[in-house]
Order: C-alpha cells, then structure tokens, then sequence
C-alpha cells in the first residue's frame, strides 16, 4: 500500500468520525429541546371593583382604552358611604381610589398601564355592593405554553431555560422559563409553562394581542453530550419490552 493510499484512507477516516460526530451532535440536540402543542400571548388582568353601592356618576374611559396608571376612570356617588363616613368610619385613599366623603363620591383609578378589555358599567348605572366597572389587561404580555413531557424531560425544564417564541407570522422572539407547572385534564398530565420575554414588546400590537397563538421551543437542561443518543436507546428498549 503506498503512502499516497494510506494518506487518502486517513483523510477518509476522519470525514466519516467528523460526520458521525456532526451528526451526533445534532441529534443530541434534538433529543434535548421540546416544542408546545398550543400556546398563546397572556396579559395579566384586573378587575376595577367598586367597595359600595352607588350610581355612577362620571365615566372617563371607553371598551378600548389605553389607560395610564394614575388615570381616573370613573366616580361612584354612594349614599351608604357618605352615611356611613357621617357615623365616623374611616376610609383611607389608596392607588386605586380616592373618597369624598362630604360629598359621598369615590374616584376610581387605573393602578398599571394596560387596555380597558371589559366595560362593565357607564355613567347612569347602579352598582351593587362589590360591583364590577371594568377590566384592564396589563400592558406586560407573556407567554403560556402547554407541554406533553415524559418524566425525565419535566425534571429537565428548569426555571431560567431559554426559549424561541414562533409567533402567528413566523417571526421567532427569545425568551426564558420563568414558571413551570402542571395540570391534570382531558389529555392527561400536561406541563403549563410560562416563558418571560422583553422582545414581545416591540412586535406589531395584532401578534401580541391577548390570546394571539404561538409555538414554544425549550432547551432542556443538558445532562451530557451523549444525553439525547442515551436517552433515545432508552426509550426504544422500553419500547420493544427490554427495560
């Protein structure tokens, strides 16, 4: 065998061990990230509650309202708190709320930046004891994603794991686990997990909408550089009844 053949089997030898080893790798990375069968943009919302009955006297907003925190949104005339400020209880203003009690007027305000997503009383209405004006959906946006995971990848999806967010026009945004959980239903145990994502912000408003869908892709925490090979064996012995 000349040199110049020994030379050519070695360069040879070496592609395929580069390739297996290429291709190792990808598989492992694979084997180590897991992708939502249903997501969706959430906003945290809140409820504008009136603490006494009354008629609503002066509304400031409308279904669709960008609000401010510190806006006022509307003034409430109760004549049970204005009775019962005569008869000497105390009522301390808050963030959410300023009272008059001369006048038996409580000023209702926004507490966060958001969107008035629910209207639920105008001016003129009555309102019961614990009655509801309105709901404002935060402005901060987040991702809930549902996954179905064997018991060895939940122990592998970690608080902190970074994450790509598909969005509705295939626009793909980082993100990062800030929340994992779990839930028993129709489809059986399903993993909820919250992923954090400041990119979210400067997408157009229609993609990040409350309720707008989207594909979530976790990186698993990595157990090794042979994990996913290991683990796929595994999974293929118990399949076939070995393990």
């Amino acid at each position: 065998m000349t040199w110049g053949i020994r030379l050519r089997l070695f360069i040879g030898v070496l592609a395929v061990f580069a390739l297996v080893g290429a291709l190792t790798l990808v598989f492992n990375q694979r084997q180590n990230q897991v992708t939502s069968f249903t997501g969706s943009v959430v906003a945290d919302t809140y409820e504008v509650g009136a603490d006494y009955p009354g008629t609503v006297i002066a509304q400031d907003v409308q279904l669709g309202d960008r609000v401010e925190a510190g806006d006022r949104l509307f003034v409430v005339r109760s004549l049970q708190l204005r009775e019962a400020v005569r008869n000497g209880l105390e009522v301390t203003d808050s963030k959410a709320y300023k009272v008059n009690g001369r006048t038996g007027t409580i000023s209702y305000y926004a507490v966060t930046d958001g969107l008035v997503q629910k209207l639920k009383a105008r001016t003129g209405n009555s309102l019961g004891p614990d009655g509801s004006l309105a709901t404002i959906a935060a402005d901060v946006r987040y991702i809930e994603a549902d996954f179905k995971l064997v018991p060895r990848d939940y122990a592998r999806m970690q608080v902190g794991s970074p994450a790509k967010i598909r969005l509705a026009n295939d626009q793909v945004v980082t993100g990062q686990v800030s929340r994992v959980g779990s839930a028993t239903g129709e489809l059986g145990t399903v993993s909820r997990v919250r992923v954090d994502s400041d990119a979210l912000g400067g997408v157009p408003p229609a993609l990040r909408n409350p309720g707008a869908p989207v594909s979530v892709t976790v990186l698993l925490q990595d157990t090794g550089p042979l994990a996913g090979v290991r683990d796929a064996v595994n999974d293929l012995l118990v399949k076939i009844g070995l393990r």
